[in-house]
Protein backbone atom coordinates (compact mmCIF):
# COMPACT_ATOMS: atom_id res chain seq x y z
CA UNK A 1 0.00 0.00 0.00
CA UNK A 2 2.81 2.44 0.89
CA UNK A 3 4.48 1.75 -2.47
CA UNK A 4 1.21 2.47 -4.27
CA UNK A 5 0.75 5.78 -2.43
CA UNK A 6 4.31 6.86 -3.24
CA UNK A 7 3.70 6.09 -6.94
CA UNK A 8 0.47 8.09 -6.93
CA UNK A 9 1.94 11.13 -5.18
CA UNK A 10 5.15 11.15 -7.21
CA UNK A 11 5.86 13.72 -9.92
CA UNK A 12 6.98 11.99 -13.12
CA UNK A 13 9.15 13.34 -15.93
CA UNK A 14 9.75 11.62 -19.23
CA UNK A 15 11.58 12.80 -22.32
CA UNK A 16 12.34 11.63 -25.84
CA UNK A 17 14.34 13.01 -28.74
CA UNK A 18 12.93 13.42 -32.26
CA UNK A 19 12.52 9.95 -33.77
CA UNK A 20 12.16 8.23 -30.38
CA UNK A 21 9.06 7.03 -28.57
CA UNK A 22 7.84 8.64 -25.38
CA UNK A 23 5.93 6.37 -23.04
CA UNK A 24 3.87 7.56 -20.06
CA UNK A 25 2.44 5.01 -17.61
CA UNK A 26 0.52 5.11 -14.35
CA UNK A 27 -0.26 2.35 -11.83
CA UNK A 28 -3.56 0.47 -11.67
CA UNK A 29 -6.59 2.61 -10.66
CA UNK A 30 -4.89 5.87 -11.66
CA UNK A 31 -4.75 8.00 -14.80
CA UNK A 32 -2.26 10.41 -16.31
CA UNK A 33 -2.59 14.05 -15.32
CA UNK A 34 -0.35 16.23 -17.51
CA UNK A 35 1.23 19.04 -15.51
CA UNK A 36 3.45 20.62 -18.15
CA UNK A 37 5.14 19.92 -21.46
CA UNK A 38 7.95 21.31 -23.62
CA UNK A 39 8.81 20.50 -27.23
CA UNK A 40 11.72 22.25 -28.91
CA UNK A 41 15.32 22.89 -27.90
CA UNK A 42 16.77 25.12 -25.18
CA UNK A 43 20.11 23.38 -24.61
CA UNK A 44 22.81 22.50 -27.17
CA UNK A 45 22.70 19.02 -28.69
CA UNK A 46 25.92 17.98 -26.97
CA UNK A 47 23.98 18.28 -23.67
CA UNK A 48 20.76 16.55 -24.76
CA UNK A 49 19.65 14.65 -27.86
CA UNK A 50 22.79 14.77 -30.04
CA UNK A 51 22.33 15.38 -33.75
CA UNK A 52 21.85 12.27 -35.88
CA UNK A 53 23.51 13.98 -38.84
CA UNK A 54 27.19 13.38 -39.63
CA UNK A 55 29.44 15.76 -37.69
CA UNK A 56 30.48 17.67 -40.84
CA UNK A 57 26.83 18.44 -41.70
CA UNK A 58 25.96 19.35 -38.11
CA UNK A 59 28.69 22.02 -38.06
CA UNK A 60 27.27 23.66 -41.22
CA UNK A 61 23.76 24.04 -39.77
CA UNK A 62 23.36 26.62 -37.02
CA UNK A 63 21.53 25.00 -34.15
CA UNK A 64 18.65 27.00 -32.70
CA UNK A 65 18.70 26.79 -28.88
CA UNK A 66 15.78 29.17 -28.38
CA UNK A 67 13.15 27.05 -30.06
CA UNK A 68 9.84 25.92 -28.61
CA UNK A 69 6.37 24.95 -29.78
CA UNK A 70 3.45 26.66 -28.06
CA UNK A 71 1.07 23.77 -28.74
CA UNK A 72 3.07 21.22 -26.75
CA UNK A 73 0.94 21.25 -23.59
CA UNK A 74 -2.37 21.05 -25.48
CA UNK A 75 -1.06 18.22 -27.65
CA UNK A 76 0.00 16.23 -24.57
CA UNK A 77 -3.40 16.84 -22.97
CA UNK A 78 -5.09 15.59 -26.16
CA UNK A 79 -2.85 12.51 -26.43
CA UNK A 80 -2.49 11.38 -22.82
CA UNK A 81 -4.73 13.17 -20.30
CA UNK A 82 -6.96 10.79 -18.28
CA UNK A 83 -5.45 7.64 -19.81
CA UNK A 84 -3.59 4.98 -17.88
CA UNK A 85 -0.79 4.90 -20.45
CA UNK A 86 0.13 6.46 -23.76
CA UNK A 87 2.98 6.04 -26.20
CA UNK A 88 3.80 7.85 -29.43
CA UNK A 89 6.64 8.77 -31.75
CA UNK A 90 8.10 12.22 -31.13
CA UNK A 91 8.52 14.40 -34.23
CA UNK A 92 7.74 17.95 -35.33
CA UNK A 93 4.72 16.86 -37.45
CA UNK A 94 2.95 15.88 -34.24
CA UNK A 95 3.02 19.50 -33.07
CA UNK A 96 2.14 21.28 -36.31
CA UNK A 97 4.45 23.89 -37.82
CA UNK A 98 8.17 23.34 -37.16
CA UNK A 99 9.49 26.56 -35.55
CA UNK A 100 13.14 25.69 -36.17
CA UNK A 101 13.67 23.42 -39.19
CA UNK A 102 17.07 21.75 -39.26
CA UNK A 103 17.35 21.74 -35.46
CA UNK A 104 16.80 18.47 -33.64
CA UNK A 105 14.20 18.82 -30.92
CA UNK A 106 13.01 16.88 -27.90
CA UNK A 107 9.89 16.50 -25.80
CA UNK A 108 9.82 16.72 -22.01
CA UNK A 109 6.58 15.86 -20.22
CA UNK A 110 5.86 16.38 -16.54
CA UNK A 111 2.90 14.42 -15.19
CA UNK A 112 1.27 12.89 -12.12
CA UNK A 113 -0.86 9.80 -11.67
CA UNK A 114 -4.28 10.82 -10.39
CA UNK A 115 -6.40 8.26 -8.52
CA UNK A 116 -9.57 7.25 -10.36
CA UNK A 117 -11.54 7.76 -7.17
CA UNK A 118 -10.88 10.67 -4.85
CA UNK A 119 -12.74 13.02 -2.61
CA UNK A 120 -12.69 16.77 -2.96
CA UNK A 121 -13.12 19.26 -0.14
CA UNK A 122 -13.57 23.03 -0.37
CA UNK A 123 -13.03 25.62 2.35
CA UNK A 124 -13.63 29.31 1.75
CA UNK A 125 -11.49 32.15 3.06
CA UNK A 126 -11.42 32.31 6.88
CA UNK A 127 -13.06 28.84 7.10
CA UNK A 128 -11.40 25.85 8.74
CA UNK A 129 -11.27 22.49 7.02
CA UNK A 130 -10.87 19.27 8.99
CA UNK A 131 -9.66 16.16 7.19
CA UNK A 132 -9.99 12.74 8.79
CA UNK A 133 -10.04 9.10 7.79
CA UNK A 134 -10.63 5.65 9.25
CA UNK A 135 -7.95 3.93 11.33
CA UNK A 136 -5.28 2.17 9.27
CA UNK A 137 -6.09 4.49 6.35
CA UNK A 138 -3.94 7.36 5.10
CA UNK A 139 -4.83 10.83 3.86
CA UNK A 140 -2.91 11.62 0.70
CA UNK A 141 -3.37 15.13 -0.66
CA UNK A 142 -3.07 14.97 -4.42
CA UNK A 143 -3.38 18.71 -5.03
CA UNK A 144 -4.46 21.91 -3.34
CA UNK A 145 -5.21 25.37 -4.70
CA UNK A 146 -5.95 28.76 -3.23
CA UNK A 147 -8.20 31.08 -5.19
CA UNK A 148 -9.97 29.99 -8.34
CA UNK A 149 -9.92 26.53 -9.86
CA UNK A 150 -7.96 25.86 -13.05
CA UNK A 151 -11.13 26.41 -15.07
CA UNK A 152 -11.56 29.80 -13.42
CA UNK A 153 -14.87 29.00 -11.73
CA UNK A 154 -15.67 30.36 -8.29
CA UNK A 155 -16.04 27.86 -5.46
CA UNK A 156 -16.86 30.43 -2.78
CA UNK A 157 -19.16 33.45 -2.88
CA UNK A 158 -17.26 36.68 -3.48
CA UNK A 159 -17.89 39.20 -0.75
CA UNK A 160 -16.09 42.35 0.37
CA UNK A 161 -16.80 44.24 3.56
CA UNK A 162 -19.27 47.08 3.16
CA UNK A 163 -20.14 46.14 -0.41
CA UNK A 164 -23.40 44.38 -1.30
CA UNK A 165 -23.13 41.07 -3.15
CA UNK A 166 -24.18 41.34 -6.79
Amino acid sequence: FAGYISQVLKNYTDHACDGEYVSLRCPHRTTISIQSSFYGRIVPSHQMCPSRYPHSYATLVKEDVACSVGTSLQKMLDECQDRRSCQFLVNSRLFGTDPCPGTGKYLIVWYKCRPNEYKSKVACEDDKLRLSCKKSMVIAIYSAIFGRTQGGSLECPYQTLGMPMI
